[in-house]
């Protein structure tokens, strides 16, 4: 994990409710970077240098710990 931030207030309504939660910048081993969700760990275990895998939850690609 690159970089990462805790959203404790949403404005978007898909996330409305769901607060806590971690959106991040992830290094992929192919030189990029990709943005998306973090699930599957508490906030406050979140870190950089996190080792994370993507999983897909409706299709969308998402973070967990590796």
């Amino acid at each position: 994990m690159h970089t990462y931030t805790v959203v404790h207030r949403s404005f978007a309504p898909g996330y409305r409710g769901r607060e806590p939660y971690v959106m991040a910048w992830v290094d992929l081993p192919e030189g990029v970077r990709a943005f998306g969700h973090v699930v599957g760990c508490p906030p406050e275990r979140v870190r950089i240098g996190l080792p994370v895998r993507v999983t897909f939850l409706d299709d969308l690609p998402h973070w967990r710990p590796a």
